[in-house]
């Protein structure tokens, strides 16, 4: 089944394409594909929120990364996929120390995604030697806090991510608590934030230091510009543009603005 499942994927992939239209949330115009790119060239961070598992969105997303890279620009591609503590698994990846079934070994023992949707992102990333950084944060940290609160976590990690209590930010809560419904997990919107602080630190951390452009893969929650983006903000100013795809709309229950997005997509 595992292998029909794989074939599939990888027939479906080959069959899709990038997305015509999009729209600035900003400005509420129309682009296309080639003046959305114009658009977003300089900026230093680029995050695309994706649906995990949709064909359509990892193949924009390996475009983009593609087209930059092309262009000139350093490009650093940072994932959600992996938590921060198997960085290592990206390097010896990036630096061809690592065969590939091996490295689908530890994907799948890490992502639960199938390896065929990101293949193509991984692959292009080993043979360009593009820098690989993990920034999710471990499940097993993030599954005690939703189910009791922050109590053991250490105030010297809060204070190093500068992290903010869910309770502070009511736009955040209301689409966090809208969008799941996990009642067995009293304290999800904490958790939440915590993993989007942890996120936005490792970004910060990778930046320091670089003249990239790292462009950030995660799901649509943590991508919105009141989640990752802002955090990120905390620790180091930089210029950042965030990309979803119109159907974040079925996620948050609500139809994207510039409060969540600088662009969509149809």
């Amino acid at each position: 089944m595992k292998r029909l499942v794989a074939v599939f994927v990888l027939w479906f992939v080959g069959c899709v394409s990038v997305p015509t239209h999009y729209i600035s949330l900003d400005r509420q115009t129309s682009l296309d594909f080639q003046t959305l790119l114009t658009e977003i060239k300089d900026e230093r961070v680029i995050f695309i929120g994706e649906i995990h598992g949709t064909p359509s969105i990892h193949f924009l997303q390996l475009e983009i990364i593609k087209y930059l890279h092309r262009g000139g620009r350093q490009v650093v591609v940072a994932l959600e996929a992996f938590p921060e503590s198997k960085q290592e698994v990206f390097n010896r990846w990036i630096g061809g120390k690592l065969a590939e079934r091996d490295f689908e070994r530890m994907y799948q023992e890490t992502w639960a995604v199938p390896y065929d949707y990101y293949k193509g992102i991984l692959e292009y990333a080993r043979e360009e030697r593009l820098p690989l950084i993990a920034i999710n944060a471990e499940n097993a940290l993030i599954g005690n806090v939703t189910k009791y609160g922050l109590h053991n976590i250490s105030q010297e990690l809060l204070k190093k991510i500068k992290f903010t209590e869910c309770a502070t930010d009511a736009q955040y809560k209301e689409i966090i608590e809208s969008t799941y419904h996990a009642t067995e997990f009293p304290f999800l919107c904490d958790g939440q934030r915590l993993r989007d602080a942890i996120m936005a630190f490792n970004i910060a951390r990778a930046l320091r230091g670089e003249n990239a452009v790292i462009v950030v893969l995660a799901g649509v929650t943590h991508a919105m510009k009141m989640a990752v983006p802002l955090m990120l903000q905390r620790h180091i100013s930089v210029s950042s543009t965030v990309l979803m795809p119109g159907t974040v709309r079925l996620i948050i229950r609500r139809t994207p603005d510039k409060h969540i997005a600088d662009y969509i997509w149809d």
